[in-house]
């Protein structure tokens, strides 16, 4: 008797032992998860906004955004917005300068499909838009339009410019230098 008792305590006792590592590994992986999303945001700020050295998250009428500075001087904001592709939602993170003019517009995320929808992420489809403040104007919808748009993929190209005209409404409604 007293060797089942006691090969059930060990049982018992094997059970907590790794129950208690389990629930560690799953902290540690957890915490290393959330590391490489800091390091991840970290990087596509550093892409939307490019001449700032850190960031400060703001909130304002329930809108949240990031200011960049280099010192104390501030570069202009982040902001995130979406328009629809072809292949639905698409995620930007669009940087602007204190005038709200567009610095870089990084795509987040899409269901775009790879080689014609994900075109709209092309560095030289988005330099259309850097330095300026908008309204932006597909050449296909009107002759002086100012914007290009990528071949065959039309609905993504206007959900480019449905991100960028939000995140500029959202600037105009929420910018205000901070204290």
């Amino acid at each position: 008797m007293r060797k089942i008792v006691g090969f059930a305590l060990g049982i018992f006792a094997l059970c907590v032992l790794s129950l208690g590592n389990f629930f560690i590994a799953r902290e540690v992986a957890a915490d290393d998860h959330r590391t490489a999303k800091e390091i991840e945001r970290a990087w596509l700020l550093k892409q939307a906004l490019p001449g700032a050295e850190r960031y400060q998250t703001m909130e304002r009428g329930g809108v949240q955004y990031e200011v960049g500075y280099r010192g104390e001087e501030i570069m202009g904001g982040v902001f995130y917005a979406e328009g629809t592709g072809y292949g639905g939602p698409m995620r930007f993170m669009v940087g602007l300068d204190p005038q709200g003019k567009v610095v870089e517009i990084v795509l987040v995320s899409h269901q775009e499909s790879r080689g014609l929808g994900t075109k709209v992420a092309d560095p030289v489809f988005l330099s259309q838009f850097r330095g300026r403040g908008g309204p932006f104007v597909l050449k296909k919808d009107d002759p002086l339009g100012n914007i290009d748009g990528v071949a065959r993929a039309t609905l993504s190209t206007r959900g480019v410019i449905m991100a960028v005209e939000e995140a500029q409404r959202i600037f105009r409604e929420v910018w205000k230098r901070p204290e």
